[in-house]
């Protein structure tokens, strides 16, 4: 399992194209039930999430944007000794679709590796990576957090292998033959 999260950024660069032609397999042609293709995925992605220590890594907190809720930030504002407001103020932002967020790449939580506030991290951080529910249907995100999350990653090369799409479709191959 690769767990360097620069590794994994690039080569889940590399593997764009092929993991959309993954996602064309899963969602066309893959025979398995969406419930033994869920069971599979969550065994892999546990099998991954048993091999790492998230704590060592933080590619999450650096990469991603971290919503929040007016629970995550009464409770954030609290541990950090602000008011709501002031913690408003200092450290959310509205989303274009309105929704709020911290304010800051990396999360100014974030010292290393690790949470500052991790007893009360926002309710977003503790279901990272999101490895079980319907493949099917989450695809797009999973792929999203493939180029982030080692345990991610190393699910889907796995999903891959096990249901035999390199086989099928070998790197370069599909590029090759212009799809």
């Amino acid at each position: 399992m690769i767990k360097n999260p620069e590794l994994v950024a690039r080569l889940a660069e590399e593997a764009d194209a092929e993991n959309w032609q993954f996602r064309s397999f899963l969602m066309c042609y893959c025979r398995l039930s969406s419930a033994r293709l869920n069971t599979l995925a969550a065994q892999l992605g546990n099998d991954a999430a048993a091999q790492m220590e998230c704590l060592d890594c933080g590619a999450c907190c650096r990469e991603t944007i971290i919503p929040l809720d007016d629970e995550d930030i009464a409770a954030l504002a609290q541990a950090t000794g602000l008011s709501t407001a002031e913690f408003r103020e200092r450290y959310v932002r509205t989303t274009e679709g309105h929704e709020q967020a911290i304010d800051g790449h990396p999360c100014p939580f974030q010292e290393g590796t690790r949470c500052a506030v991790y007893e009360v991290r926002p309710k977003v951080c503790r279901g990272y990576p999101y490895i079980g529910g319907d493949i099917r249907s989450r695809t797009i995100g999973i792929l999203e957090r493939a180029q982030t999350c080692p345990i991610v990653f190393e699910m889907v090369e796995q999903l891959k292998k096990r249901l035999g799409f390199r086989q099928l479709h070998p790197r370069g191959r599909a590029d090759a033959a212009g799809g």
